[in-house]
């Protein structure tokens, strides 16, 4: 409440005041006796009026000032409210495209995967992790024996993508699992290599470091896209490893859209993870390899996965592979020449003979499952074949497929009933697409009528010289 600013003897005062001045008026009218009698002057009461007439115009003054200052401060505190809300939208909008970082860095989903990289996409980084669970059922009829348990096959950590330019890209890879990393819990490098563009076609580039032998389609094919749990029995056998990794400098051409050459000089077949020095030091003394591969029709990153979950258009590719690894006085040969069709319908085939020529040794380990037949320094060729098929039911995630492989050896392989050189294994499964090939799940029953040779274990195969069956159940996650 606003206090009155005239107390009740100021009001006296300014009476007594006016009447004082009516006095003197009074006088000098009696000195000019022409001037008219003075005018009646107010009474107190009347005073006392006046004056609460003008504190309340001064009341009204101080409200309304108050006032005037109050909107503008509520019209100053809505502008900012407005601003601030307005920004945070903005920045709430932009992060759910696209988070914009410093520097015009980005980051977000680029294809399924997540990914950091500059604006003008001269650098990027994308990180990726893979998890396999996997329970094993074996039965074997001679000797009779019954194996039942899980394990990782699987569990790789890794990043890719490119650096300072489109055209110089890379890719860093490592497993801890049984299948390749030896089932230690430590990290084994599997793959470190750099590939660089000589132009923006990329119709030419060359890639160095350590990487998967470039030879057969389906060591090609990366462990996420395959088929069955695993890979197959004859690939182990003829190649000696689940994935063949070697170290060395190859040259890629792409002259047109669906054509891909790779050539290269390496340390050999199966050389990752080894020093540079030769045989017999190392496994090797040098090793050449090339695959080429021609898409006739669809899209050729469609030829690098066995299903045909996801295919939007029909897709056939034909390839042939080699790889000449020598190793002291032994030469191993390998070749390959397969065809894949993948529908946009639902179904996929695959086909491939693979083969392995052995000049002038027996039983050198080149192969990783040694011989136990012919004599020292003989020639020896190795061959197999391999058919597969898969349907994926329309409008579903639900996949039916089988796989025939068969192995001939020329020099017999060790098993508990005495040497052997042919294999046949027959597999049947299917999967289930929770998320595509990032979350699935794979079930499969391999029979093995004529057992199998010793190092197969990695795919749940025990060595065996009579009928086996083996079980498996897997959940994949992929990111």
């Amino acid at each position: 409440m606003t206090k009155r600013s005239l107390t009740f003897p100021a009001v006296m005062a300014a009476a007594l005041g006016l009447v004082g001045v009516g006095a003197a008026g009074a006088r000098a009218g009696d000195v000019q006796a022409q001037q008219p009698a003075p005018a009646p002057q107010p009474t107190t009461a009347e005073l006392m009026r006046q004056i609460d007439q003008l504190q309340s115009k001064l009341q009204q003054l101080e409200s309304a000032q108050q006032g005037k200052k109050s909107a503008t401060s509520n019209e100053a505190m809505s502008q900012a409210t407005n601003d601030t809300v307005s920004r945070v939208l903005n920045d709430a909008n932009k992060r759910s495209q696209l988070m914009q970082l410093d520097e015009g860095f980005t980051a977000g989903y680029n294809k399924g995967r997540f990914m950091v990289g500059s604006a003008d996409g001269n650098f990027t980084f994308m990180p990726f992790l893979q998890m396999q669970l996997r329970t094993t059922t074996n039965y074997t009829d001679s000797p009779s024996n019954v194996e039942n348990g899980f394990n990782l096959p699987r569990v790789k950590v890794g990043f890719d993508g490119n650096a300072f330019s489109k055209e110089l890209t890379y890719f860093f890879l490592w497993n801890s699992g049984d299948s390749d990393g030896g089932g230690s819990g430590g990290l084994t490098l599997e793959q470190a290599w750099v590939r660089y563009e000589f132009n923006e076609e990329h119709t030419f580039g060359v890639r160095l470091g350590q990487f998967v032998d470039p030879v057969f389609h389906e060591q090609l094919v990366a462990s996420q896209y395959q088929m069955a749990a695993d890979r197959s029995l004859l690939n182990l056998i003829i190649t000696g490893a689940n994935e063949s990794y070697t170290q060395g400098v190859t040259f890629i051409l792409t002259p047109a859209e669906r054509v891909n050459i790779e050539l290269g000089f390496t340390d050999g077949v199966n050389t990752g993870n080894t020093s540079f020095r030769d045989f017999p030091t190392g496994p090797t003394d040098f090793g050449f390899a090339g695959r080429a591969e021609f898409v006739l029709v669809g899209d050729p990153a469609d030829s690098r996965r066995f299903s045909s979950h996801g295919v939007k258009e029909d897709m056939v590719m034909i390839g042939f592979g080699g790889d000449w690894t020598q190793s002291g006085d032994t030469d191993n040969i390998l070749h390959t020449a397969d065809i894949q069709w993948s529908s946009a319908s639902g179904l996929s085939l695959y086909g491939a003979f693979v083969g392995q020529y052995i000049r002038n040794g027996v039983g050198t380990g080149i192969t990783g499952i040694t011989g136990t037949g012919g004599a020292g320094g003989d020639d020896s060729y190795n061959w197999g074949v391999l058919a597969q098929v898969a349907y994926l039911f329309p409008d579903s995630n639900f996949e039916l497929f089988g796989r025939w492989d068969f192995t001939r050896t020329e020099d017999d392989l060790t098993t508990p009933g005495g040497p052997q050189d042919q294999f046949h294994e027959i597999t049947a499964g299917m999967n289930y697409y929770f998320y595509g090939h990032n979350a699935k799940f794979t079930l499969d029953v391999t029979y093995l009528p004529s057992g199998a040779p010793a190092g197969a274990d990695q795919l749940g195969i025990l060595t065996s010289d009579d009928n086996q069956f083996v079980v498996r159940g897997q959940f994949q996650l992929a990111l």
